[in-house]
């Protein structure tokens, strides 16, 4: 079967077009040993089935992030048969690098012009055969949201051939290339970087070449190259200035009619102070949108399932047989219940601001305050979600950029007190002592989170490079391309987290139909009696709240044998609130985001949260009983 390779920079639409081609029939996969994920369906080019993979985005065959590896990685392990090199028309000078380094793979290629209609915009207009003539290679002009030249596309990546010129250089540039990579074609085998490029590369000082190049024989003649060429410094130089060249010799640029209505919006959504205010607004607008909506939905699936249980309980008489159906419906409907009102229409939103254009002014915007904390702008994203659910925000930091970043970010992302851990909040430390520790507890957990992602930031190992990002033109994205990419991101959470849900709530009815409550509290209690000062009664509480955190109010009352939760004050101390609180808010996240962090991060690194998070409560939980006192 044909393999096809959509590659191309961030925000060139190459998402857009994939939907157009293989969005129906398609799905994610890791690469092999990575966590970054990229797409990969199936279409019909006359009647011959092709299989289409969405690379992730890269500026370059030098990676900087981990996407950007994987993509180069996959050019060049992956047995592809035809690249298919996404270009911004709007952008052209820019987008055209990337095309010079994907000619010297030498493989069949075709250049998709997208976005013809942004560059008329902008007062561009691109001479197509023109620009075909210079490259030497197809150029087929598209508008991929619309859908608008797919059909000639898919015809010339049929019969795709391997470009017909190089990438060439000044003279004493082309010998000094040519003599490193006659070297490396010599003593490097069973590579698949081609020898001029993986010379050109070296020459630039991109690390993995240079070493590779350093280790063989032909290291002196690449001290030579980077001497006379100045690192490298030469060649790219020389390589903006054929970008340029190109550019001129296939465009002419006209000046717009009027300012764009782009711009006018740009003035206040980036705005060093209005921004801000409208970036706040927006957010509590998305937030009050999926949670207020959210609740009757929620409220709705669960009293549902609720009356499930009762006819359940109606006609299953074996109370073995009972507590086993009783935990897998309570888990589907545990997952139901965080799906369908908040996680739809949340990842919706975000899908919509992102093919909109306003997530990278997010970025843009908050990049300053998040850098402090080792991360960028773009975690804002991960952190706001989590207030409502902490699933789709773990889910979020799949649009960040290095594994340090999504570490930290999905570290951090599962202290904010979700929706869940806000009813233990307001229904244990509202309820009896007052919205005064409820608003400290909010300022402690932001403060806890800012000290946590510096600390991270010097633990963990790699960098966090200076975010250099984007701003595109605002898009009107269509309901099909939306709908298909939160569908992306919702299947990942329905074949992982309702599986887990069902399975933990099978073993928690269980645990309860054996009686193994007091066995439970007994391993626990050196913990919570001897270190945090809680009744020992609470150990089954916090198991179960692992599953679903609003157990660890609903339970509370019937663990520490009392009729109502309004008795609870007899049983506990303010402080012995307050620690108990603190805890909930830090410890371990519910079954639903470890699965979600699983998928992100991998195994080690829903260990690494799991285990960083509990630790984190025992030692504020700790602290908190030490100092409430003063001031209860």
């Amino acid at each position: 079967m044909t393999t096809i390779a959509l590659v191309g920079q961030p925000n060139c639409g190459k998402s857009t077009l994939f939907n157009q081609i293989a969005g129906y029939k398609s799905l994610a996969a890791n690469f092999p040993g990575a966590t970054v994920t990229y797409t990969k369906g199936t279409t019909y080019i006359d009647n011959e089935l092709v299989e289409v993979i969405d690379l992730p985005g890269t500026y370059s065959l030098s990676w900087y992030d981990d996407a950007e590896k994987e993509t180069v990685k996959a050019l060049f392990s992956m047995d592809i048969d035809v690249i298919v090199n996404i270009i911004d028309a709007s952008m052209l000078i820019r987008s055209i690098e990337l095309t010079l380094e994907l000619m010297s793979l030498e493989r069949p290629m075709v250049v998709a012009l997208n976005m013809m209609d942004e560059a008329k915009k902008k007062g561009i207009y691109i001479d197509v055969e023109k620009l075909e003539e210079i490259l030497g290679i197809k150029v087929v002009p598209i508008i991929a949201k619309k859908g608008k030249g797919i059909k000639e596309l898919l015809q010339n990546i049929k019969d795709a051939k391997k470009p017909r010129k190089r990438c060439v250089y000044s003279q004493k540039v082309e010998e000094r290339i040519k003599e490193l990579s006659e070297c490396v074609d010599k003593s490097i085998k069973g590579e698949h970087w081609p020898s001029k490029l993986l010379a050109i590369k070296a020459i630039e000082g991109f690390k993995p070449c240079e070493e590779l190049v350093g280790r063989t024989d032909c290291s002196p003649i690449l001290k030579i190259a980077k001497g006379e060429l100045e690192d490298g410094m030469v060649i790219i130089n020389q390589r903006h200035a054929l970008c340029m060249n190109i550019f001129e010799q296939s465009s002419k640029v006209k000046k717009p009619k009027k300012r764009s209505a782009e711009s006018y919006i740009d003035d206040l959504l980036m705005h060093p102070i209005v921004g801000y205010v409208f970036m706040f607004l927006i957010f509590i607008g998305i937030f009050y949108a999926v949670f207020t909506g959210g609740a009757p939905i929620e409220n709705l699936v669960m009293g549902l399932f609720d009356d499930i249980d009762g006819y359940l309980a109606t006609i299953i008489h074996n109370r073995l047989a009972f507590s086993i159906v009783k935990g897998t419906v309570d888990g589907v409907g545990a997952a139901m219940g965080i799906a369908l009102p908040y996680l739809l229409p949340f990842l919706f939103i975000i899908s919509l601001l992102e093919d909109v254009g306003y997530l990278p002014r997010i970025a843009y915007l908050m990049d300053s305050t998040m850098h402090r904390m080792g991360v960028h702008g773009t975690s804002v994203i991960p952190f706001v979600a989590g207030y409502g659910c902490s699933v789709p925000a773990i889910m979020a930091i799949r649009i960040l950029k290095s594994k340090k970043e999504k570490y930290i970010s999905a570290f951090l992302a599962s202290l904010v007190p979700c929706s869940a851990r806000t009813t233990v909040i307001m229904g244990l430390v509202g309820y009896f002592l007052g919205y005064m520790y409820v608003i400290g507890l909010y300022a402690f957990n932001l403060l806890i989170i800012m000290i946590s992602g510096m600390i991270l930031k010097k633990m963990l190992p790699g960098i966090s490079p200076e975010m250099i990002i984007d701003i595109p033109p605002y898009r009107l994205p269509t309901i099909k391309t939306l709908l298909l990419k939160t569908w992306h991101k919702v299947k990942d959470f329905v074949y992982l987290a309702i599986p887990m849900l069902i399975i933990g709530s099978i073993v928690l009815t269980l645990i309860s139909y054996y009686q193994l409550n007091g066995y439970i509290n007994n391993i626990f209690k050196p913990v919570l009696s001897g270190f945090l000062g809680l009744p020992a009664a609470l150990g089954v509480v916090l198991i179960f709240g692992i599953l679903k955190k609003e157990l660890t109010l609903i339970m509370l009352y019937q663990a520490l044998g009392l009729s109502s939760i309004s008795m609870v004050s007899s049983a506990m101390s303010p402080t012995q609130m307050l620690t108990f609180t603190v805890f909930v808010i830090f410890y371990i996240p519910c079954v639903a985001t470890i699965a979600a962090i699983n998928k992100e991060l991998g195994a080690k690194g829903g260990l690494f949260v799991t285990l960083g998070t509990t630790v984190l409560a025992l030692i504020l939980a700790f602290l908190t009983k030490l100092f409430a006192p003063l001031f209860i």
